[in-house]
């Protein structure tokens, strides 16, 4: 189907929004968590994963209120008034550490608001991505939409890594916060090629919809296990990539942070070729699997490698393998919302009830990775990951293979 010029110049302003946002957003997530590693060496990543885990603890309490809001206010309003916050939040922490004011502690104050912004535009940013790319599936539009973030976190990391070893701590943080006001001006300004849905109102509320599909056996629920286990086992290795690289003893701390973050972004490039690769005669649930596994082999190869080389050869191989790692991490997450959405299920609410179990449980993946670095060692945290997400998946595998069997002797 082609779309008309009007259709594409609102995909093209999104997609530039969503850029320069994503740059700020590498810049911001790079010094933030340098700022809590260099506040105490010895325990920087229990002092990054508790500040994190304070921003998590906020977004999980406020997903269950999004459909709610977005209800009221309407959607795309909702999502623009997250994205001006986000700016300001972030701005004002950043003049306050530019001030004088002590860095980690501002960022400690500053967590929960960040973490109320963060409950919202995870929610909706998915919704929109598919709205303003007029994309039928969720998984084709995050995998196009992962194209965009992936270079632009890429580039915010490197610019990021060497900015920052010049300039005061703050910088990077205000910069997260006025980059974000440009995307907040094209979701005021522009509408989207295709109306977005809105959510349907839900008996009892919210909070009881989520968590009546975290009880119910369903497909959706498969989708949770699986979302779960890629969040306490995966991602906590990109949220503590700076004590991660102190552990490894990169020098300068910063830059070897910031090119790992890169190498992990850039892989989000290749996200489209794997997800189309893994969706021949699959299904989204079963795509993500692979994804998964893929993700566990990576987490592998950071392990060997870390354990056969060091310093600026351990770099560059981590680099190179952070390039797959990244491919792997979109291509889950695209054919995560995708089997979602696909699940019956309005589709804010879907989308709303994976972000809710997912920050419900990240908190405790981030804290077990970082007392394993903390007080074991990078490697054993890598092998711990590897087996937990390769265990979790063959789990899910498993079960998908149980539910097909299923529905073919149903239909017999």
């Amino acid at each position: 189907m082609q779309r008309s010029g009007s259709d594409s110049r609102a995909a093209v302003l999104f997609l530039g929004g969503m850029a320069i946002s994503t740059v700020g957003s590498a810049l911001g997530a790079l010094e933030s968590t340098y700022i809590a590693t260099d506040s105490d060496p010895a325990a920087g990543a229990t002092r990054t994963a508790v500040m994190i885990v304070i921003l998590l603890l906020a977004s999980t309490a406020t997903v269950p209120f999004v459909s709610g809001l977005a209800l009221r206010w309407g959607s795309q309003r909702l999502y623009s008034v997250a994205v001006f916050g986000t700016g300001i939040i972030w701005s004002a922490a950043g003049l306050a550490i530019l001030s004088g004011l002590p860095a980690y502690p501002i960022l400690l104050l500053s967590a929960p608001f960040m973490g109320v912004t963060v409950g919202m535009t995870t929610v909706l940013s998915p919704i929109f991505g598919r709205a303003y790319l007029s994309s039928q599936s969720m998984a084709g539009a995050y995998a196009r939409l992962s194209v965009i973030l992936g270079l632009s976190w890429g580039a915010g990391s490197l610019i990021g890594g060497q900015l920052f070893q010049h300039t005061p701590p703050g910088v990077g943080i205000l910069t997260r916060g006025v980059l974000a006001i440009p995307l907040a001006v094209v979701l005021v300004a522009v509408r989207p090629p295709t109306a977005a849905p809105e959510p349907v109102a839900q008996r009892g509320g919210s909070l009881r919809a989520m968590t009546g599909h975290l009880r119910t056996p369903s497909p959706l629920r498969t989708v949770l296990a699986l979302s779960c286990a890629v969040t306490i086992f995966v991602i906590p290795f990109l949220s503590l990539i700076v004590p991660i690289a102190s552990a490894l003893r990169q020098v300068p701390l910063v830059s070897g942070a910031g090119l790992l973050m890169a190498g992990m972004a850039v892989g989000g490039v290749f996200s489209p070729l794997l997800v189309s690769r893994l969706q021949r005669h699959r299904s989204s649930l079963s795509g993500a699997v692979w994804a998964a596994l893929s993700c566990g082999g990576c987490l592998l190869a950071f392990a060997v490698t870390s354990y056969l080389t060091s310093g600026q050869p351990e770099l560059l191989v981590w680099t190179t393998i952070g390039i797959a790692y990244g491919a792997s991490r979109y291509a889950v997450k695209s054919f995560e919302l995708d089997a979602a959405v696909n699940c019956d299920v309005d589709d804010t609410e879907a989308v709303a009830t994976v972000s809710f179990a997912k920050t419900a449980v990240a908190p405790l993946g981030l804290l077990v990775w970082a007392t394993l670095i903390d007080h074991v060692s990078v490697e054993t945290a890598l092998l711990v990951g590897c087996v937990g997400i390769s265990v979790s998946a063959l789990a899910v595998k498993n079960s998908v293979a149980r539910l097909s069997e299923r529905g073919q002797s149903e239909v017999s």
